[in-house]
């Protein structure tokens, strides 16, 4: 695949302990060494603050897309590449979506979960095909690949469903999973990039 610009949505959170910090900055090194742009929530601080370093330090470029309520000096980073400052949060998700060649998922807390539930709920109902990777760092999302399996047992989500995101062990590794993917166009007509 033509993997230009990865979107990530991650934690805002300046609370999780150093593993998780130090796999998000080795992930932003590997996107900028492979020419792959981070697409992501515009924010200075938490998983979102790392990564978005880590790409700019490595030579890399990132477009931050954040609503004008969010764009305070304290929240939104100040050394994109680029900003986009969008009215609301749906808009911004629009707007994420639509510069993104595939989709990645980084521990997280609500809105981390709510993005990616809307991202996959989009996915599902044909909106996009691009490719969705979910890094479980320690462990992480566990607990909610036991959900969507029990939801699939009790007939809520079939396996389609499931196969429409993958897991990795690590962020690190899911610059390896995207270059392996191969993603069907879009159809047209849906929520694609212009």
């Amino acid at each position: 695949m033509n993997l230009r610009r990865l979107c990530v949505f991650c934690s805002s959170s300046d609370d999780l302990p150093d593993p998780f910090r130090a796999e998000t900055r080795a992930l932003g090194t590997r996107m900028a060494a492979e020419g792959i742009g981070l697409v992501y929530g515009g924010g200075s601080v938490g998983l979102m603050g790392v990564l978005a370093d880590a790409v700019l330090s490595a030579g890399g470029k990132v477009t931050g897309v954040i609503p004008g309520f969010l764009a305070t000096k304290e929240l939104a980073h100040e050394g994109l590449t680029k900003r986009i400052v969008t009215r609301s949060m749906h808009e911004r998700k629009r707007e994420m979506s639509r510069l993104a060649d595939a989709f990645a998922i980084l521990p997280g807390g609500f809105g981390t979960l709510e993005e990616f539930f809307e991202i996959l709920t989009w996915k599902q109902l044909g909106l996009h095909s691009r490719p969705i990777i979910v890094a479980n760092t320690g462990g992480w999302f566990d607990p909610l690949h036991e959900h969507c399996l029990r939801a699939c047992e009790l007939g809520a989500l079939t396996r389609r469903d499931i196969a429409l995101f993958s897991i990795v062990n690590s962020a690190p590794e899911v610059v390896d999973a995207l270059l392996r993917s191969r993603v069907p166009p879009a159809a047209p007509g849906r929520l694609t990039r212009t």
